[in-house]
């Protein structure tokens, strides 16, 4: 009967323990002897011999899932970018599913204006719990000319809008990136119109 207990309780311990949860809480293991061996994320106490978590450690966080973009790749150059259906097929367009993968991966998206001057409007929705994503527009030579801002209390959305018909005819390109190289998932939508922001 002793023994049919200690297994009961030695199976209740074993199915309280999550195998593939990486906290293994406050002090998970004794340790001590040769050479003071604790599991990742964790510091022995050599004064009572005891595995403690390592302040501030981070345990084995998960691995980052990059979406899959290569309908769109390569796009890392301006003379590589994905070209958009402006203006040829309509004024606005909106791509799901793009990722920035790895961290150092630029995208660039190319556009155009071909007969009046027209207001811009690009939106590009990050993950929420991934540093903000820099959007930049850039001249038909490559050349920066304006730089989109996170929106305030949403930072995974950064905004970028050129109003008063400041856009002339010809060619351009968005460049969407991380700032610290960090991989993240993003959606875009560019949209040029001759109204006043938003465009229609």
């Amino acid at each position: 009967m002793i023994r049919f207990t200690l297994l009961l309780s030695i199976v209740a311990a074993a199915s309280a323990c999550d195998p593939y949860d990486p906290d293994l809480g406050p002090t998970p293991f004794e340790c001590g002897g040769d050479n003071d061996a604790c599991p990742e994320g964790y510091t022995c106490n050599t004064t009572i011999d005891v595995c403690e978590k390592t302040q501030g450690a981070a345990i084995d966080a998960p691995a980052f899932s990059c979406t899959d973009d290569a309908r769109l790749e390569p796009n890392d150059m301006p003379n590589q970018a994905y070209v958009t259906t402006i203006p040829t097929g309509g004024f606005s367009t909106g791509l799901l599913g793009i990722s920035i993968c790895p961290g150092s991966d630029v995208d660039h998206y190319a556009f155009g204006v071909s007969d009046e001057a027209k207001n811009l409007e690009v939106l590009v929705a990050g993950l929420a719990d991934r540093p903000s994503l820099q959007v930049d527009l850039l001249n038909s030579n490559g050349t920066t000319i304006l730089s989109g801002r996170a929106i305030d209390g949403t930072p995974q959305q950064v905004r970028m809008e050129m109003t008063s018909n400041r856009l002339g005819i010809g060619d351009y390109f968005v460049r969407v990136r991380s700032t610290d190289a960090s991989q993240n998932n993003y959606n875009i939508t560019i949209k040029t119109c001759t109204a006043p922001l938003p465009c229609p």
